[in-house]
């Protein structure tokens, strides 16, 4: 089949250029001597030479188009890969909004496995909410500043796509277009011409983020765990994979799997609970909006403590206006959590649970209670 194509590009190059040269000829004919040649006399035999040589060469450049369209005798088929260099998405990681806490150990942990000279495959899993993406946003931040180039790629559930993106990713990362081109026409797999570069370039981190449909990966049917597909470990630099699947047969015996667990919860104990609990005048809503700002791995304010102090400088702030009747006896102040930034998730452990409602706590018993704002 290679030697097919061969024959035929030689074949449509040919004819070509004799069409071309034919041509040539009669112009100069005409233009140079006033005596032209006997054959060149015969107009009718010039033009049918002409055309039968144009019509051979497009013959043949349409039978090397077919030939190319069809699988070769290996099986592996062509790609229709077009110009990697233009990308229709960034493929620059995510800036972290802000600092990671309480990841310290799975930072250090990747960042060791981007240091080491091996490369390999980490991949960061876990249930929603845990912050992989912002653990893996972290981990790239710190890999570019070493030096390490870089490349975020998000999964789409389309294997396809995810092929054009690392095709790119390789192509930034020297992959010659001659090698693509190769692909192109089938004459070796792109997902083996990318993974056998990706292989031997180091200093690299590929970040594959929200594979939580690694069965999709691709190409074909097989599982991650084979090692044919996109995801490979044997790269010279780091593929990082993030995937709420948890399961180790997915991602095989050479993929460094971290399972993200809950954070501890260190927020202060039981006193100071009571304390910004009794500062929230036991309101539901605020002892709910407080217990899900501090389960939040990136809030700022982490313990009980520091959340309350946080709510007296907002009131002690300047221009802010008193109400008028929080100087009378018995009267709780009013609390505003909401300030304090955005609240995805109740907290997993050490909640802090609403005070009941005394009857001198209630609205009805007691008229100079103002309302929480």
């Amino acid at each position: 089949m290679t030697d097919n194509r061969r024959a035929a590009r030689v074949g449509s190059a040919a004819a070509g250029s004799s069409a071309v040269v034919a041509f040539l000829v009669a112009i100069v004919t005409n233009y140079v001597t006033a005596q032209p040649p006997k054959w060149a006399e015969n107009t009718l035999l010039v033009w049918s030479v002409f055309g039968a040589l144009a019509m051979v060469s497009l013959g043949l450049f349409f039978w090397e188009r077919r030939l190319a369209a069809q699988a070769p005798e290996n099986g592996v088929r062509p790609v229709p890969l077009g110009r990697i260099a233009v990308g229709g998405h960034s493929m620059n990681p995510p800036t972290a909004s802000a600092r990671v806490r309480g990841r310290e150990a799975e930072l250090e942990r990747i960042g060791a496995r981007v240091r080491a000279s091996g490369g390999g495959m980490v991949v960061v899993c876990g249930a929603g909410g845990l912050g992989k993406t912002t653990l893996a946003a972290e981990s790239a931040a710190q890999a570019r500043a070493q030096g390490q180039a870089v490349v975020w790629i998000r999964w789409r559930d389309d294997p396809a796509q995810l092929g054009q993106d690392l095709a790119q990713a390789a192509h930034i990362l020297g992959l010659p277009d001659s090698r693509l081109e190769e692909a192109r026409m089938g004459r070796v797999s792109l997902v083996d011409a990318v993974g056998e570069h990706l292989a031997d370039v180091t200093g690299w981190l590929i970040v594959v983020d929200n594979v939580d449909t690694p069965a999709h990966v691709g190409p074909g049917s097989g599982p991650p765990a084979a090692y044919r597909g996109w995801l490979r470990p044997y790269g010279g630099g780091v593929l990082l994979v993030t995937s709420r699947d948890t399961t180790r047969q997915t991602w095989g015996p050479d993929a460094d799997v971290l399972h993200l667990q809950p954070l501890a919860d260190d927020a202060g104990g039981a006193d100071e609970a009571e304390a910004l609990a009794a500062r929230l005048g036991g309101l539901p809503l605020g002892l709910n909006a407080a217990a899900t700002y501090l389960s939040v791995p990136t809030s700022r304010h982490r313990t009980f403590t520091a959340y309350q102090h946080a709510m007296d400088r907002v009131r002690r702030s300047p221009g802010r206006r008193t109400p008028h009747r929080s100087h009378r006896p018995g009267h709780r102040p009013p609390c505003r959590p909401a300030h304090l930034g955005p609240l995805p998730r109740p907290a997993p452990q050490g909640r802090l649970h609403p005070r009941p409602p005394s009857s001198s706590s209630s609205p009805s018993s007691n008229p100079h209670r103002s309302p929480a704002t």
